[in-house]
């Protein structure tokens, strides 16, 4: 006779992007392990894997991770934190005094965390006739993209975001233009048309919590905005 397998309570959370109601449970000792062996590799395609895999494991097959906005990912993988772990954690920050050697222990409760922004509007209109219709980086996309603060780089996001493009006469759809096509459009945009577009990406909502805490050496306080999932993880 085998020994007996506990069930796991079930939870929910609400995507931010689309308002998709997911039921998830938390993660067990045996993911979690791989969790810790991602972090301390330091790799970050390594941990966006364990993390994909974990999704997949407690929202019970259900959700494919890499169809996940990267913002629903770090928000769904937050909340299952929180019920698994824990809602409190630890975070070393250096000195806001660049002449101090001294660090700053930040103690957070991920439950204060929140979504920071407003959905933006998907339609952007690059002109009076040409709007192009844009979609939240996904998992998949920042996967073959990687570092999205290079321009360049941040560019091909863009472009794999963009779900279609239309003028008065017709709806090109992305699915049935070449590359090709979608470069040379990308390429004859003006800056002040490509920072129209940028302002979308800007302006989608981060997961963000702001805290503080005391300097062990110089006792200055320290002010720290954390955003994003490695501030998380």
């Amino acid at each position: 006779m085998g020994l007996p397998i506990q069930s796991t309570p079930t939870h929910e959370c609400v995507l931010p992007s689309n308002g998709e109601i997911v039921k998830f449970r938390p993660f067990l000792v045996k993911e979690q392990k791989v969790l810790t062996l991602a972090r301390e590799s330091e790799d970050q395609k390594q941990i966006l894997g364990a993390i994909k895999k974990m999704i997949s494991a407690v929202t019970f097959e259900k959700v494919e991770a890499t169809k996940l906005a990267m913002a629903d990912l770090e928000y769904l993988f937050l909340k299952v934190r929180c019920v698994s772990v824990g809602e409190t954690t630890k975070v070393s920050t250096p000195c806001n005094d660049t002449e101090c050697n001294g660090s700053v222990q930040l103690n957070i409760n991920l439950e204060e965390a929140e979504m920071v922004g407003e959905n933006p509007d998907t339609t952007i209109m690059i002109n009076d006739t040409v709007g192009v219709v844009l979609k939240w980086p996904s998992v998949g996309i920042i996967e073959k993209v990687e570092k999205v603060d290079n321009e360049s780089n941040a560019i091909e996001v863009m472009k794999h975001c963009i779900v279609s493009i239309f003028d008065e006469n017709e709806m090109y759809e992305m699915n049935e233009v070449s590359g090709d096509e979608l470069n040379e459009f990308v390429d004859n945009l003006t800056f002040t048309q490509l920072g129209l577009l940028g302002e979308f990406f800007d302006n989608i909502p981060k997961l963000t919590i702001e805290t503080k805490g005391e300097c062990n050496i110089c006792n200055e306080t320290t002010n720290k905005k954390l955003e994003g999932l490695n501030s998380f993880f």
